[in-house]
C-alpha cells in the first residue's frame, strides 16, 4: 500500500507547503521543499540551499517511501486506504519515534479506529506551544480519517433530510379555499356576462323592430304621398323666405 495522491493533496502537500529555499521551520529545524529534513534522508538540507519544483517532487516521492515503509512495520491490523494514508501523514510530521511510542498507534493496534481522532488532536505543539497550522492539520487528518476521503459538504448532502414531498393546491385547506373563491369569482363573472348579453341581444332585438317598421312605413303608398306633400311644402316655404330677404317683399 502507497500513500494515495488524494492524501498527498489533501494532507501532506498543502500542509507542508513547498519551499525551493532552505528555512527554518517553527521548531527551529532546517526544511526544504515540502517539509524535507536531514532526519528523513538525503539530501542533507543544509541554509541557503537550493531546489527546483521537480527536485522538491523527487525528494517527496522519495521521502514518502521511507514513511511508507515506517507506518507498514509499526500497524499491525489491516488498514483502508484513507486511514494509511493519515498515519504516513501523520508519521511524515511528528517521525517515526514519535508514532512508534504514541498511544495514537495503540488504539490502530487495538482496533479501537474511533478514538484515532482524539489522539491525533495530542499532537499540536511544535517548539513547546500550540500552533495554528498544527491543529489545522490534525482536523484535516481526523476528517480524513472519518469520512473516507469524502470532502466533508458531500458528508453533509448526504445527511440533509429528504425534502418532504411537495403538496398540491387540492392537498392543502388555503388551496382548497383558493380554488372554491376562484370558482365563485369565476361563477359571478360568467353570470355578468350572460346578464349583459341577454341585454345586448334585447337591444339588437329592438333595432331590428325599429328597423323593420320603418322599412313597412316607407313601401306604405299613402305614407309616400304624404312625404311628397310635405316635402313640396317645404321647398315652396324656402323658395319663398329667399325671394323675400333678396327683394324685400
Amino acid at each position: 500500500m502507497q500513500m494515495s495522491e488524494g492524501g498527498l493533496n489533501a494532507l501532506t502537500k498543502p500542509f507542508e507547503g513547498c519551499k525551493l529555499t532552505a528555512y527554518r521551520c517553527p521548531a527551529g529545524i532546517l526544511t526544504i521543499g515540502y517539509g524535507h529534513t536531514s532526519a528523513a534522508g538525503a539530501p542533507e538540507v543544509k541554509e541557503g540551499m537550493t531546489i527546483t519544483q521537480e527536485d522538491a517532487n523527487r525528494i517527496l516521492a522519495a521521502d514518502m517511501v521511507k514513511f511508507e515503509n515506517d507506518v507498514k512495520s509499526l500497524v499491525k491490523v489491516e488498514l483502508t486506504q484513507h486511514q494509511f494514508d493519515v498515519l504516513v501523514d501523520f508519521c511524515y510530521n511528528a517521525g517515526k519515534g514519535n508514532l512508534a511510542s504514541s498511544t495514537l498507534l495503540k488504539c490502530v493496534n487495538a482496533g479501537q479506529f474511533e478514538k484515532v481522532p482524539t489522539e491525533l488532536q495530542k499532537w499540536t505543539r511544535g517548539g513547546g506551544k500550540v500552533l495554528p497550522g498544527l491543529v489545522r492539520r490534525r482536523n484535516a487528518e481526523s476528517e480524513w480519517w472519518t469520512t473516507g476521503g469524502k470532502p466533508i459538504e458531500e458528508q453533509e448532502h448526504r445527511a440533509t433530510p429528504d425534502t418532504p414531498p411537495t403538496k398540491t393546491m387540492a392537498d392543502s385547506k388555503q388551496g382548497n379555499t383558493a380554488l372554491a373563491t376562484s370558482a365563485l369569482g369565476v361563477a359571478g363573472a360568467a353570470k355578468t356576462l350572460t346578464s349583459n348579453a341577454q341585454d345586448y341581444v334585447g337591444q339588437a332585438q329592438s333595432a331590428n323592430d325599429l328597423f323593420t317598421q320603418i322599412q313597412s312605413l316607407l313601401s306604405n303608398t299613402t305614407f309616400d304621398m304624404f312625404a311628397i306633400i310635405v316635402l313640396c311644402g317645404v321647398a315652396i316655404w324656402y323658395f319663398r323666405s329667399k325671394h323675400l330677404e333678396e327683394h324685400g317683399v
